[in-house]
């Protein structure tokens, strides 16, 4: 019994011995982050490329000098993973940076600032063997840390990853009409109130009857087509939301000739999404913003109307 006493306080003496020794050398040597939430107003991204530049304008985040609007979600990731960084060990107080990759042409660089001032200065070296940690420099401090996680987040990124990709996002339930132009010939939508009709001839004819107090799709030029309301919805459903997939350098003024039009009813005013082609690649301007966006092939394709055939009441997949 006496043995097994001694053998249990020789273990805890051990462990206990192991802490205090770890945080003897760690405690003095970790430096104190001060990324404190909300008071950061301009974020600076740095790598061998150049420096990204991300502030806040009229408090919203936008990237470059040029303030293009920042995809907010993943600015304030960003910033919770520089916060809640963990640095869980002293490698080097005596140099070594090549090893580590944090040398000026390796390292990415991220300063936190608050109007002039720069609030924490980070710089990224390469991952642990492991992949589970990251070798960092902060401030100006000399001394190498082991820092918990990776930086994927900032590294090899660009400034188009910053960007927000939101071309457009209308609820289909927001939108009273719209009218598609392409290949010289216009369809105009409009919501409407459906009408009381025979409940027994429809379900005789094969078809869905409406719901009584439910609305219902037509199009102007065809007002004996019944169009199918899920499909009409699902064809809005491409804009709630639209993304870009690319940020073409191309000025509005020098786009070629438009392929489609869209003009859209939705929150009491008219928005317009315009379709280009430039080679293979869609590409997309709407009327809520001066910026050209490229846009998958997929996403919109189906507002290239020729008829209304897929859009019909029964038509087939």
């Amino acid at each position: 019994m006496g043995k097994r006493i001694g053998i249990s306080v020789g273990i805890i003496a051990v462990l206990l011995l192991y802490v205090i020794i770890a945080n003897i050398r760690r405690s003095p040597d970790v430096p104190d982050l001060s990324l404190p939430d909300g008071a950061i107003d301009e974020i600076l991204v740095t790598r061998s490329l150049g420096t990204i530049r991300i502030f806040k304008k009229d408090g919203k985040w936008v990237v470059t000098d040029e303030a293009f609007p920042a995809d907010a979600k993943i600015i304030g990731e960003l910033e919770k993973r520089f916060r809640e960084i963990r640095l869980s060990d002293l490698i080097s107080s005596k140099g070594y940076y090549a090893r580590y990759d944090l040398t000026p042409d390796k390292y990415t660089e991220v300063i936190f600032k608050k109007g002039d001032k720069a609030i924490q200065d980070f710089k990224i070296g390469k991952k642990s063997s492991t992949s589970q940690h990251t070798f960092v420099k902060i401030d100006n401090r000399p001394e190498i840390y082991l820092a918990e996680g990776t930086f994927d987040i900032v590294i090899n990124r660009t400034q188009d990853d910053f960007r927000d990709r939101e071309v457009l996002k209308i609820s289909p339930a927001a939108v009273s009409g719209f009218t598609v132009n392409y290949l010289g010939r216009e369809f105009v939508f409009s919501k409407e109130a459906a009408p009381k009709q025979d409940t027994e001839g429809k379900k005789k004819a094969g078809e869905a009857a409406p719901k009584p107090g439910s609305e219902r799709w037509v199009c102007r030029a065809f007002p004996d087509v019944v169009l199918d309301t899920a499909r009409v919805n699902s064809l809005l459903q491409g804009i709630d939301p639209l993304r870009a997939t690319s940020f073409p350098d191309i000025k509005k003024e020098v786009l070629p000739q438009r392929l489609c039009m869209l003009q859209i009813k939705a929150y009491q005013k008219e928005i317009i999404l315009t379709l280009f082609k430039k080679g293979e690649q869609y590409i997309a301007t709407t009327s809520e913003n001066p910026y050209v966006y490229g846009v998958d092939k997929w996403s919109v394709e189906k507002y290239l109307l020729t008829g209304l055939d897929t859009l019909k009441s029964g038509a087939g997949n």
